[in-house]
């Protein structure tokens, strides 16, 4: 197999080469030569998700297509027993583009040796030294009886050639003559169920003049006097650190270690994060490199201000410890809110209240909202190299990746890259203005208030069905099933005062709650078309949205805000927020953050290395990635604002303007009372989700001259008014 993976020759010279065999026979190519998809991935230094997206008809690009037309060669010309075609001389690869690194080519040996991170034997080579192919090793092979001891083997006698050997495999590890003793500098994890966790969920470094003292987050310190990330691990391991699993049937949350700069010096790692390049988790990084030397790694997203590290025969999903960076931007202002000044034993403090409320951190607040969802309502998990089922799941979880409906797939997507605009779903926020009528401009003020938590009130009711979905035509509507509907729903009445209750205009594809809505209204939707969902559904979000509400309920109590006390009380306790603790009001901030985040990551584009360039790219491979989520979260929340305008407009109040959760009205006096206390009113002022806020006060004159410049002044209010 040394001519299949030399990559030293392989170019792309002429665009995209041709010869590349059908998706259905890359696939029995790859399993018929017994290589995993990491093993491929590692060998076209691409991640398993891409080559799982080959296989599946995705064309691969650039050097990543003469990559993988030579590899696929290789493997045909082996199970064919011919030669290997070599690929055309040409100029050195570019090796950033591959993600793979010159010295990391594998190649293979005529004796099996130790890997130098699993041990076990291997004939191939990896920059000289004996391992794997692959960035993860295959599992312990399991004996009965003792090791042989080694032996001379004899001179065998000259034979004709035979097929080569092939990299090993999971499911096939190679054996040697005698097993090696482990290593002392390989790290491995304890068995799940029986893993410590009395040192909580996290613990932040920072350096003294003699050792490194981690903080954790019920105040007290340790000290640590690791010097390497190798050291580092292993005194995580050996701490107690960790959190135990949200519910009995769902997975562990790994520990978080959070480096400051001054524990980033102490362990000779770079204060400056990593360029595009270095990012790779097959790269040359200082930090990988330390990960390599005692046989762990990071996933697929690599390198950044928060990663994922695992031994090479772990599972990421439960065997993980994470690492934030701060000096790599690692709980950034934007993100977290918190001061930029705070000290080692106050940012545990809050990163721990973070962890109890909501889940241990492991990225920005979206990444730990999106993950959350998986944590509370889990999903069966078997372990990704022994195969053993490490937790039961949960009725009514996401259990793999899903490819959206046409018109689902948001821009950037493989199936929205030939479509017309007209053919995407139309749903989308309330983004309106319209002039003062003569009346409305007597009135002396502009009263802005905004939605609690806009998209998060209500999304807790919307129905989630694991499954694709199918292509039906002149479907008959039904609101209990998820999914997207072409339909006309211009013939809904509309006043000229108030936002259209719908986006689009016609006949557009609209998800389940904005038809539902306009059934509401006997509009008599009559769908030509539907992407719907069959499988059983339920409101999905329900666990995710109870731990929420409940964690942003406990902040505001901290900071003297209960839904309980009266409307003059709450709005002194809410103009008092500025002046309030530090920390609990980056909590709330960070609270808002992951639920605003979590719902973005429904339909984000993938953040891999090797995918996050690509003009257009494939399903991400995570179960909870499911845009047609996205939309009818933002399809629902538009529905519940336009129900409570129309409530509001019976008493003669009309809206002047609308940017997503932000509306505007002219009022006689300053105070948003003055539209709440109506008796149609649809909008309370309070803290619950989907209540509302007083904002800010603007004269109207003020308002008058940002129509003039053309501006949606609820939009200005928006950006330039602070939240919370």
């Amino acid at each position: 197999m040394d001519a299949l993976f030399d990559l030293d020759a392989v170019t792309d010279t002429g665009g995209q080469p041709g010869g590349l065999p059908a998706p259905v026979e890359r696939r029995r190519l790859r399993e018929e030569s017994q290589l995993t998809l990491h093993q491929v991935a590692d060998a076209c230094g691409v991640s398993e998700a891409t080559v799982q997206a080959w296989e599946g008809g995705t064309t691969p690009r650039g050097n990543n297509a003469s990559t993988y037309l030579h590899l696929l060669s290789g493997l045909r010309a082996y199970l064919t027993t011919t030669p290997t075609p070599q690929p055309p001389v040409a100029q050195a690869p570019d090796w950033a583009a591959l993600g793979a690194l010159k010295h990391e080519i594998p190649t293979l040996a005529a004796t099996p040796a130790p890997c130098v991170r699993c041990q076990q034997p291997t004939p191939q080579r990896v920059g000289g030294h004996p391992q794997h192919l692959g960035t993860r090793c295959p599992p312990p092979a399991t004996s009965q009886t003792p090791p042989a001891p080694p032996t001379v083997p004899a001179p065998a006698p000259a034979a004709p050639p035979q097929r080569p050997p092939l990299p090993s495999s999971p499911h096939r590890p190679s054996r040697a003559p005698h097993q090696p003793s482990p290593s002392p500098t390989r790290l491995s994890l304890p068995a799940i169920r029986s893993r410590a966790t009395a040192n909580g969920p996290l613990a932040v470094l920072e350096a003294s003049p003699q050792e490194l003292t981690a903080h954790l987050a019920d105040g007290r310190t340790l000290s640590c006097p690791a010097n390497d990330l190798r050291t580092l691990l292993a005194w995580t391991v050996h701490n107690a650190l960790g959190a135990a699993p949200l519910r009995p049937d769902a997975l562990p949350a790994g520990p978080l270690l959070v480096l400051t700069p001054s524990a980033l010096a102490r362990l000779s790692l770079p204060a400056t994060p990593p360029d595009a390049a270095q990012r790779h988790p097959r790269s040359d990084h200082p930090l990988l490199r330390q990960l390599r030397a005692i046989g762990w790694q990071t996933d697929d997203n690599g390198l950044g201000p928060w990663m994922r590290l695992y031994p090479s025969t772990g599972d990421p999903a439960c065997d993980s410890i994470h690492l934030a960076v701060t000096d790599w931007g690692a709980l950034h202002r934007d993100a977290w809110n918190l001061a930029p000044d705070l000290d080692a034993h106050h940012l545990a403090d809050a990163l721990g209240q973070y962890a109890s409320l909501v889940r241990t951190p492991v990225g920005p607040p979206g990444a730990c909202g999106h993950q959350l969802m998986s944590d509370v309502r889990p999903s069966a998990h078997r372990h990704a190299v022994t195969h053993t089922l490490v937790n039961s799941g949960m009725r009514g979880a996401l259990t793999a990746p899903v490819d959206p409906a046409p018109c689902e797939a948001p821009p950037g997507h493989q199936l929205a890259s030939h479509r017309a605009e007209d053919e995407a779903l139309a749903d989308s926020d309330i983004d309106w203005w319209r002039p003062p009528t003569a009346e409305e401009v007597t009135r002396e003020h502009v009263v802005c208030l905004a939605v609690n938590l806009y998209h998060f009130a209500g999304s807790n009711a919307i129905r989630v069905a694991d499954g694709p979905a199918h292509h039906v035509h002149h479907p008959t509507f039904n609101p209990k099933t998820p999914g997207s509907w072409l339909a006309d729903l211009s013939a809904m009445p509309h006043r000229p005062l108030l936002p259209p209750a719908f986006a689009g205009s016609g006949l557009t594809w609209h998800t389940t709650p904005a038809i539902a809505y306009a059934a509401e209204h006997r509009a008599k939707p009559q769908p030509v078309q539907g992407w719907l969902r069959t499988a059983p559904a339920s409101p999905y979000l329900d666990p995710w949205y109870r731990r929420i509400r409940l964690a942003r309920l406990a902040v505001l109590e901290r900071l003297g805000i209960t839904d309980s006390m009266e409307i003059p009380d709450l709005l002194d306790a809410l103009s008092a927020l500025p002046q309030a603790d530090g920390i609990q009001r980056a909590l709330l901030h960070a609270i808002h953050t992951t639920v605003d985040g979590a719902f973005q990551a429904l339909a984000q584009p993938p953040t891999q290395p090797d995918q996050a360039g690509l003009a257009a790219w494939p399903t991400p491979q995570q179960p909870t990635w499911r845009p047609d989520l996205h939309a009818a979260i933002i399809a629902n929340a538009r529905a519940n604002l336009h129900r409570k305008l129309c409530s509001t407009a019976r008493d003669g109040h009309y809206p002047l303007a609308i940017a997503v959760d932000h509306v505007l009205y002219a009022t006689r006096t300053p105070h948003l009372s003055e539209i709440t206390d109506t008796p149609n009113s649809g909008f309370r002022i309070g803290i619950s989700p989907g209540h509302v806020r007083p904002v800010t006060v603007r004269p109207m004159q003020w308002f008058r001259d940002r129509c003039a410049e053309g501006l949606n002044a609820a939009q200005v209010l928006k950006e330039t008014c602070p939240s919370w």
